[in-house]
């Protein structure tokens, strides 16, 4: 083998490379995304609030995490069909990522109609404005009968990413039994989420 044929077989091996690592990343990002809305999917949330509480709780730093739900889904889809509710967590997961941080904030389809966002540096009492940003961009987008419930909780040394996202589930599940539609966790608040 000659240079020149030597010089083409690596152009054509790195071609080959390259074009195995875009592979690669796209099955990777297919592996991480939710189909229906594009948010990352549950899977990728559990591995990525681990990443952040770790991150957080070295840097001492605050973190947020929001669940969300919608309240209503079923009876809109009984109404206007799956395509219909299909139509609603679309809208909802791009009111969603209208509402947060690019690169720094992350959203999923956490199962059915909820969601989660993870919010790094932010304090319980700003992701309230975050929560109203999303009801603002959702009541834009047309849908009329859809409303949504928010539970919020914050990062703090004592708990872990699980305790967190009980937190936050709690929180979500209290303000759908209250008028007002965003929680965030209070422990003084715990032993009515039993019931």
């Amino acid at each position: 083998m000659n240079n020149n044929d030597l010089i083409k077989e690596i152009a054509s091996l790195k071609e080959q490379i390259k074009s195995l690592e875009e592979e690669n990343r796209r099955l990777k990002e297919l592996s991480i995304t939710d189909e229906l809305t594009g948010l990352y999917n549950y899977r990728y949330f559990y591995e990525r609030l681990t990443h952040e509480v770790a991150r957080n709780k070295r840097q001492n730093h605050p973190l947020s995490l929001i669940f969300l739900d919608v309240d209503s889904l079923k009876s809109f889809n009984d109404t206007y069909g799956h395509s219909g509710g299909n139509d609603v967590l679309k809208t909802i997961a791009q009111s969603i990522v209208k509402s947060i941080r690019k690169e720094v904030d992350s959203a999923y389809r956490f199962g059915g109609d909820e969601f989660a966002i993870i919010l790094p540096e932010v304090h319980s009492e700003q992701a309230i404005n975050i929560a109203k940003r999303i009801i603002t961009n959702l009541s834009k987008s047309g849908f009329k009968d859809i409303s949504i419930s928010f539970g919020i909780a914050e990062l703090n040394s004592d708990i872990d990413s699980e305790t967190l996202i009980k937190y936050a589930d709690e929180a979500m599940y209290l303000s759908k039994r209250d008028a007002n539609k965003i929680h965030i966790y209070n422990p003084t608040f715990s032993h009515f989420l039993n019931k």
